[in-house]
């Protein structure tokens, strides 16, 4: 007798099993990520060594001490945090928490895949508000999605992040306080993945919105995206109802003794910021230079429009070791690149290799810049 063939559930069967190469980047100038690409502070790494024995590596994770100190560090209680494995995981944290099959998702587009990810995962599906031609969020169609127009049911949950990936633009503290207002039956997720490059914030706001989520990450500024180590901050009981959600060993021993160790030198983020603003400023000089529109940005990296020829420059870029996010898969995003912004002496290689390429670089219309932004659909995952 033939064994059955085993399936997963539906929702599973309908993503897409691609997902962007990330092997092999080795030796690049790896600005397509958005990463710290200087890594770890040095006294860090030796902090971390210190820190964690043998004996310790053998043993589970203990997170009270760890969850105070932070705790301290945000200015928030230990009941308004939650220690996740990165912001991905934090993510899912929020889907399994609360999101049933057919829940409502409310996104902008473009922004972070993960959020509609693992919302499909869930068996949810997502509604889409497109950003203006300036890139900015419309709020008053955001608040129309969520039923203060009209009296359908709202979504379940809203996913902002803040500055936005790929684009790198704010949405103001107004704006963000009109979502909350609008959606008191709805979960607001404020991704603060860039919060220390923007030094924008909504993390105080937890003890006015009973709604609010703010996420964090150690990712980034910080360059620790190797241990991935990622917090949520919501109100004691929305916590709560997460942690019952949460596995009992979410964080490993390393992830959080450095964490601990960056967070007692907080001067080593600060000078990687100011490097990060000073590069950010040179490449923004040199892409007006050559005529190449880009979006205002408030994070660690820059989202810019190199035309109908992207994918050869592209092309060519990589043939000298030089990584940028670039979606050749994509009809209405081929002309963009995510530059991230790397160290100084990598700012200027990515500069000489942009004017070296300069003749491949066409003539664009800034008001047109973003057409292919806003006709842009993102996994599709509706049902």
């Amino acid at each position: 007798m033939k064994a059955p063939t085993l399936k997963p559930r539906r929702v599973i069967q309908g993503l897409s099993a691609e997902h962007p190469s990330i092997e092999n980047r080795a030796g690049t100038v790896r600005l397509d990520m958005n990463e710290n690409t200087g890594g770890a502070a040095p006294r860090v790494v030796r902090g971390l060594r210190r820190a964690v024995t043998g004996k310790q590596l053998g043993t589970y994770p203990e997170y009270q001490g760890a969850r105070a100190a932070l705790a301290r560090h945000f200015q928030v209680s230990p009941t308004e945090l939650l220690l996740t494995n990165g912001i991905d995981d934090a993510i899912k944290l929020i889907c399994d928490t609360f999101v049933d099959p057919g829940d409502t998702l409310l996104i902008p587009a473009l922004t972070f895949t993960m959020y509609q990810f693992f919302h499909s995962v869930a068996g949810g599906k997502t509604d889409v508000i497109r950003y203006d031609a300036r890139l900015r969020l419309p709020v008053h169609q955001v608040l129309a999605a969520l039923g203060r127009a009209g009296s359908r049911r709202p979504p379940r949950w809203v996913a902002l992040a803040n500055p936005n990936n790929p684009t790198g633009r704010l949405i103001s503290k107004p704006d963000l306080r009109s979502v909350l207002k609008g959606a008191p039956g709805t979960l607001v997720l404020v991704d603060e993945a860039y919060f220390d490059y923007s030094g924008e914030t909504v993390l105080p706001w937890i003890r006015r919105f009973s709604n609010l989520v703010v996420s964090r990450t150690f990712s980034k500024a910080y360059g620790l995206a190797g241990l991935r180590l990622g917090l949520l901050f919501a109100r004691r009981e929305v916590i709560g109802w997460m942690r019952r959600a949460q596995a009992v060993f979410p964080v490993n021993s390393m992830a959080l003794a450095a964490a601990l160790e960056s967070i007692r030198n907080p001067d080593d983020v600060r000078r990687h910021v100011e490097e990060v603003q000073v590069n950010r400023a040179r490449l923004c000089q040199c892409l007006e230079s050559l005529g190449i529109p880009y979006a205002p940005s408030a994070a660690n990296f820059v989202f810019a429009s190199f035309g109908e020829r992207a994918p050869e420059i592209a092309r060519r870029l990589t043939e000298q070791r030089i990584l940028v996010r670039h979606w050749s898969g994509d009809p209405h995003l081929r002309s963009y690149f995510r530059i991230g912004i790397g160290t100084g002496s990598e700012t200027r290689r990515l500069i000489r290799a942009l004017e070296g390429l300069g003749s491949l670089i066409e003539p664009q219309d800034p008001k047109s810049a973003w057409q292919g932004v806003m006709a842009h659909c993102p996994m599709s995952h509706r049902a």
